[in-house]
């Protein structure tokens, strides 16, 4: 039957079982391989983001383990409010013989709740100079023991003339 075709004919029948070949060949071969390509490759570059990103979390992991080591020892739990009152007290007297300010009265206040935390509040009403009741303010917000100064009134103390009266209230925040 090919014998019979004409020239133009044979050329045409090559030139579609060629094309029918190369179809079949693409659909069965190629293309399977290109989806495979396409696959693994969005495969890899959600791997390699996923890796990125969990580089990032272990190195802020790093960096919070640091930062939790520096406030490891803040964090022993007490037996008591009164011994956190009382360790904040012990506080609190240390730093007024080193600021060499002259404690007057202390009163405890209600402790306020914050969650999972609880302030305890004290009302402190100190005499002193102004340099001494400064290094006193500066001593108590730096102090270990977590002391915070919420409120303060500073005023002149009568019948002096170099003396100040101050009131503080000093929190100490503590687990509950």
């Amino acid at each position: 039957m090919i014998r019979n075709l004409s020239k133009k004919e044979k050329i045409l029948l090559t030139a579609c079982i060629v094309i029918a070949g190369i179809a079949i060949i693409y659909g069965v071969i190629i293309e399977p391989i290109v989806i495979r390509w396409k696959t693994i490759n969005t495969e890899i570059n959600t791997k390699t983001t996923l890796l990125l990103k969990n580089t990032r979390l272990l190195n802020m992991n790093r960096i919070l383990e640091a930062e939790y080591a520096k406030y490891r020892g803040f964090l022993d739990v007490s037996q008591s409010e009164e011994e956190e009152s009382r360790k904040a007290l012990s506080e609190i007297e240390t730093i007024s013989k080193a600021s060499q300010i002259y404690i007057v009265n202390v009163k405890p206040r209600s402790p306020k709740k914050l969650g999972n935390y609880k302030e305890i509040m004290l009302e402190v009403v100190a005499e002193g100079s102004m340099e001494e009741l400064s290094r006193f303010l500066y001593e108590i917000e730096t102090s270990k023991a977590r002391l915070r100064i919420s409120h303060f009134t500073i005023a002149s103390k009568s019948g002096s003339t170099g003396a100040i009266k101050a009131m503080f209230l000093i929190g100490k925040i503590v687990p509950r």
